[in-house]
């Protein structure tokens, strides 16, 4: 029974995803018709499916949603973030009929070379509306939470899985409901990370499944698709597992799987091509490396205070993160995924710090206003794998 829900909890994340994914696809070929709309109402025909199958099954998942949904449903849109630029692209391709409308870089502030996967699902609500408003697309958001969360469900037990969906609230926040995406980030960087560690650290038959791969393979996917960050996120993934290969000696035998999933990030460079011939821009990423703030920054002390201040230190979420992450791995020592999860958050901290190193704002006004944001995707990625190595501890004791 229990593999039969996995399975089908892996099947349902699947559909989810090909429908959001090709709903992305049929906007980037110009189908703004009745298509749209029919992969729409298919994906809520999944959702309830899903909700109704096996009544009494991941019931806190199901709870959990609904009322994550009501929240979302019955609060006004208020950050800038989620007004002046999610939802404004949004709004964008809802009226222009396409996703390409942002070439002309109208409104420059709303960082236009922004992937457009969310805000593409967002716009297809109000499509299949018929009209403009932002309750509806905002929701979408939070639909988007669904894929990870049904797969990650079957992944550890009942009762670690509710404590999950409580960091989840912990870490995330209003961010399960306020039109925003970097939760999104975080969630779909725990998916990725862990189907991908599944793929390459353990043997298991689901492993070898080709639905096992494609669905990490999505997850890859859209990481990329949500925000730049996850294109960075899912390429320390990769150097990840390649570096811990090298050391194991076994990158051959795993190359051929590898370089498949690395074609995961092609629709993100595809994006990025045509942002550069269209001149779009990055201008904070530009302006970072034309300016000369790295280099100064680099030998002053006080900066690395700050940073490690902000990020870790005065942030009680990244501390208890990491806390429960080191006392999972004293309980129950399993190397691989040490490894695996100690490179991958380290990595990431150094590649924060050389973007705050390089940027041309006030380093301490840029953490201020961003660093809690950023940390999200690295707390909930190091409580999952705290929790991930109790499950398989209970499994050899």
């Amino acid at each position: 029974m229990l593999t039969e829900l996995k399975n089908f909890n892996n099947k349902i994340s699947l559909i989810l995803l090909l429908i959001v994914i090709s709903n992305y696809l049929f906007m980037g070929l110009g189908f703004f018709n009745l298509i749209l709309k029919i992969n729409v109402i298919l994906f809520f025909i999944t959702v309830i499916y899903f909700y109704t199958k096996y009544l009494k099954n991941n019931l806190s998942l199901k709870i959990y949603f609904l009322l994550i949904l009501l929240i979302c449903l019955g609060t006004a849109v208020e950050g800038w973030d989620q007004r002046s630029i999610y939802l404004f692209h949004a709004k964008r391709i809802f009226f222009d009929h396409s996703i390409y409308s942002v070439s002309d870089n109208y409104a420059i502030f709303s960082h236009n070379d922004y992937p457009l996967l969310t805000h593409a699902f967002a716009a297809s609500f109000a499509f299949t509306n018929g009209y403009w408003s932002e309750v509806f697309p905002k929701s979408a958001y939070s639909f988007l939470y669904l894929a990870p969360l049904i797969f990650l469900s079957s992944q550890i037990s009942k009762e670690k899985y509710l404590i999950f969906l409580s960091l989840v609230i912990f870490f995330l926040g209003t961010h399960l409901f306020d039109g925003g995406i970097d939760g999104l980030v975080a969630i779909y960087f725990v998916a990725a990370s862990y189907s991908v560690f599944r793929i390459f650290f353990t043997d298991n038959n689901e492993n070898n499944k080709v639905s096992f791969f494609l669905l990490t393979f999505l997850f890859c996917l859209t990481l990329t698709l949500v925000k730049n960050e996850g294109f960075a996120l899912l390429i320390l993934i990769f150097l990840t597992i390649i570096f811990v290969k090298l050391i194991q000696k076994d990158l051959f035998r795993n190359i051929g799987k590898l370089l498949v999933l690395f074609l995961s990030l092609t629709p993100f460079v595809a994006w990025k091509v045509f942002c550069n011939k269209n001149g779009i821009i990055n201008t904070d990423f530009t302006l970072a490396l034309l300016s000369e703030n790295l280099i100064e920054r680099l030998v002053v002390f006080e900066n690395y205070k700050m940073f490690s201040q902000y990020l870790i230190i005065s942030d009680e979420k990244s501390i208890l993160s990491i806390l429960f992450f080191a006392i999972s791995f004293y309980i129950n020592s399993q190397r691989k995924l040490f490894y695996y999860v100690t490179l991958l958050f380290l990595s990431y901290l150094i590649i924060l710090l050389v973007v705050y190193f390089s940027t041309p704002y006030d380093l301490k006004v840029h953490l201020e206003t961003s660093a809690n944001r950023v940390v999200e995707s690295l707390n909930l990625f190091l409580s999952f794998f705290a929790l991930y190595n109790l499950k398989i501890l209970n499994k050899t004791s």
